[in-house]
């Protein structure tokens, strides 16, 4: 390896690979030690730092241990890889993406077991497990794996140290997994970003806008973006759902229908009957559709036209059907 390549790209410590990788620093040492996978950098007054053909390095000896490779094999592949050509360290290309998704094992759900990487902070097995769980249904993948695991943490009272949240964590992963997962239904449906209604200022073809009326619902509404996405319809998440922010969004994009998701609390269904009643006075011809689990009732006002749906499924065919 030439002193340019080592030296391309950021130098960073054994924690900062650590992190990236999802692994523990001594895992670090360890592949260091035993195979030669160590920081190529040395910087006066300080520990060697890893370079950026170091970490492509380890990032091949991470992806291949995960799958089941012997250590000692995945070393020897690990440092027999071609020096990458960039001088930075990208995120996975669109290829590679789709790449990881068609060779991935599928496994079924197992909500305890996510519970227990989390609460561990196991960061590669909450990814390895996010990202096996019903690839091609992401709402199978929310109902049967994200939903219980978040449920259970919320559920659990545990002592942790400052920074340290399992819930929070885990929701992070998981929105890292819909951001792949909708990098994949992008790639497989290009004619998405064209589709649906005219133009908006933020891009073209914004069939869908998704919104919640509860402020700790963020997910759920991005989970049924990704689900439309995977369906060939594009869609947005408007992040604050108010009677003011959602028809300026609206007028915005032009959306083909909007869909807010509406929390449990008394406070959640005031003010998403009030958006819905914004919505109608700006909008009357706009299909609204409200997600609202169980049996309660949604008052609604004016003249919107508004389509009560109660589960996920039943608010992705709904949609489906009148956008698609």
């Amino acid at each position: 390896m030439s002193a340019q390549a080592a030296s391309a790209g950021p130098s960073l410590t054994v924690a900062a690979v650590a992190r990236r990788l999802g692994v523990a620093p001594a895992t670090l040492r360890t592949w260091d030690r035993r195979y030669g996978l160590g920081p190529s950098e040395h910087m006066a007054g300080a520990h060697r730092r890893y370079s950026s053909v170091d970490v492509s390095r380890l990032m091949v000896m991470r992806r291949l241990t995960l799958e089941g490779v012997a250590p000692s094999e995945a070393a020897r592949t690990a440092l027999n890889a071609t020096e990458p050509a960039q001088t930075t360290m990208p995120g996975p290309t669109t290829a590679e993406v789709l790449d990881a998704y068609s060779d991935a094992v599928p496994m079924a759900p197992d909500p305890a077991a996510l519970v227990s990487a989390a609460a561990h902070f196991d960061n590669a097995a909450v990814r390895w497990m996010l990202a096996r769980v019903h690839t091609r249904d992401v709402i199978a993948w929310w109902a049967t794996l994200v939903s219980p695991a978040l449920r259970a943490l919320a559920e659990r009272a545990v002592l942790e140290r400052p920074g340290e949240s399992a819930g929070p964590a885990l929701e992070s992963a998981a929105f890292a997994e819909l951001r792949s997962r909708a990098a994949v239904a992008r790639a497989q449906n290009p004619d998405a970003t064209t589709s649906g209604s005219s133009a908006g200022p933020s891009g073209p073809g914004v069939t869908v806008l998704a919104a919640s009326s509860a402020h700790d619902a963020d997910l759920v509404v991005h989970v049924l973006a990704t689900a439309l996405q995977g369906s060939g319809v594009a869609a947005r998440v408007l992040s604050t759902a108010t009677p003011s922010s959602v028809p300026a969004a609206i007028e915005r994009l032009a959306p083909a229908a909007f869909i807010l998701h509406v929390g449990a609390g008394r406070d959640e269904l005031r003010r998403a009957e009030e958006v819905v009643a914004a919505v109608a006075t700006t909008v009357p011809e706009l299909p609204v559709f409200v997600h609202r689990e169980g049996a309660a009732p949604f008052e609604t006002a004016g003249t919107a036209t508004v389509h009560r749906v109660r589960t996920l499924t039943g608010a992705l065919h709904e949609i489906l059907a009148v956008v698609a």
